[in-house]
């Protein structure tokens, strides 16, 4: 309680009924309130000013009973919560901009009689819950067939239970090849690619957990994420050649429509796209504001035009990962093209947002090795006077205890990747509410990619 901006006061009214609570709960709030060395262990934790006017026993009271509602109160919890004569009510408003909720919780001893005494407490909580695969696989919803993605195998979800068999699978297919990765990614996994040629897809979060709507998300003040990937191809070649193209992790501005989002061409003949550039299956593409780490495994290395093959500016041949934010205002077809764009522009080859390792005289590229990696992504936001100001890291790999730990900044060691931009305050307030999700694709050379072992939370 003590980040918490609570006030107290000291009201009177007549509240309206509602249905009892089970004898758990009451259970807890009787010990809470009767107890007093539970009542003095929970006094603790708000500020001392908070009871500077309660004098007497039943304002005390009223005051550790509306206590226990905010500690009782989670995301959706509201009405009113008894205790024979006494109760606490709860209500809440949000989330802000900052993903933050206002909870008012009401303690109230001796309800409905002429010794009814009520106080009132206002704080302000974060929505900090993760969002895992584990717990949340099924928000991540199916791509659809011309819409998100352009080949029913681009975009794959596998949940921990076997559900009904995609159109793309015969039920034998779909049963050998879940049967086959159940135990492996034990909380359920996203393939993407397939190992077809020339996909293009994408897929977002539409849950409702933390401080998101329907997969609108408050954006607040960032994000981090854990998860982990593998390749299934084993690429031998000098330059990188044999499979493609990679992926992105996305965050996109809400304005965007996720059942439509997604980049790429609709005939999927520009794997370098990697779902994000692009008009993508549906013609509306991943409209901007937006930003990316991408996973880009395929070398594209010339400078021409954007909606022709060959048009990245890739720094070399080698596997690398890249920060990538949006193009010239007059297309799409540039947005994950290093060096383009102006407020914000992509970084360069080389540059602090571009990290690649070059593949062995003898052995596998970087990434294409068949062995499972890890990536973290952590994006902070700011507001300076009316611009934004953002900071996307990245690591592949990170090797020290709080890798995986989405609670909290990871500082064991310095990332791959770290690029800081400043955005216009049009564009800032656009990315107030996020959806994030990941994108794919594949040109002349297919992939199979697996994503597993997903944790998110939003930066407090």
């Amino acid at each position: 309680m003590s980040d918490d901006h609570l006030t107290a006061g000291v009201v009177r009214y007549r509240a309206c009924d509602h249905t009892p609570s089970g004898f758990s709960l009451l259970y807890t709030i009787f010990s809470i309130v009767v107890l007093s060395s539970l009542a003095a262990a929970i006094a603790s934790l708000a500020p001392n000013t908070a009871m500077t006017n309660l004098t007497g026993e039943s304002e005390k009271r009223a005051y550790y009973l509306a206590l226990s509602g905010l500690n009782f109160w989670s995301k959706g919890k509201s009405g009113l919560y008894r205790l024979g004569e006494d109760a606490f009510s709860l209500d809440q408003a949000g989330p802000d901009a900052a993903g933050d909720y206002t909870v008012t919780s009401v303690g109230t001893v001796a309800a409905g009689t002429g010794r009814e005494t009520n106080v009132r407490l206002t704080v302000k909580r974060p929505s900090a819950a993760i969002i895992t695969f584990e717990a949340d696989l099924a928000s991540f919803t199916q791509p659809v067939l011309g819409r998100t993605e352009n080949n029913a195998n681009a975009v794959v979800v596998f949940s921990i239970d076997s559900p009904e068999a995609p159109a793309s699978f015969t039920l034998a297919d779909w049963t050998a090849l879940w049967s086959a990765n159940v135990y492996r990614y034990a909380s359920g996994w996203i393939r993407l690619g397939g190992g077809a040629a020339q996909t293009t897809g994408a897929i977002w979060y539409e849950g409702n957990k933390g401080s998101c709507d329907s997969g609108r998300c408050a954006f607040g003040k960032g994000l981090r994420t854990y998860f982990q990937f593998v390749f299934s191809g084993y690429d031998m070649s000098l330059e990188s050649s044999e499979f493609g193209d990679g992926f992105t992790f996305t965050v996109m501005t809400a304005d965007n429509d996720p059942r439509y989002a997604a980049g790429g061409t609709a005939d999927g003949l520009r794997g370098e796209y990697l779902g994000y550039a692009g008009p993508g299956p549906s013609g509306r593409g991943i409209v901007p504001p937006k930003m990316a780490v991408e996973v880009d495994v395929y070398p594209n290395c010339y400078d021409g035009d954007p909606m022709e093959n060959n048009s990245r500016r890739d720094r070399s041949t080698a596997n690398h990962l890249a920060v990538v934010y949006w193009g010239e205002p007059d297309t799409s077809y540039d947005d994950n093209v290093h060096g383009v764009g102006a407020g914000p522009a992509n970084p360069t080859g080389g540059g602090e947002g571009y990290c690649e390792r070059a593949s062995p005289l003898a052995g596998p590229a970087w990434l294409e090795d068949g062995q499972e990696h890890a990536m973290r992504v952590e994006i902070s936001r700011e507001t300076d006077d009316t611009q934004g100001v953002y900071t996307v890291r990245a690591w592949v790999d990170p090797a020290y205890p709080g890798m995986d730990d989405v609670s909290e900044d990871y500082t064991a060691e310095a990332p791959l990747v770290r690029h800081t931009v400043r955005l216009a305050a049009a564009d800032h307030a656009r990315l107030d509410t996020i959806c994030f999700g990941w994108t794919e694709a594949t040109g002349g050379h297919g992939q199979s990619v697996a994503i597993h072992d997903f944790a998110l939370a939003f930066r407090r």
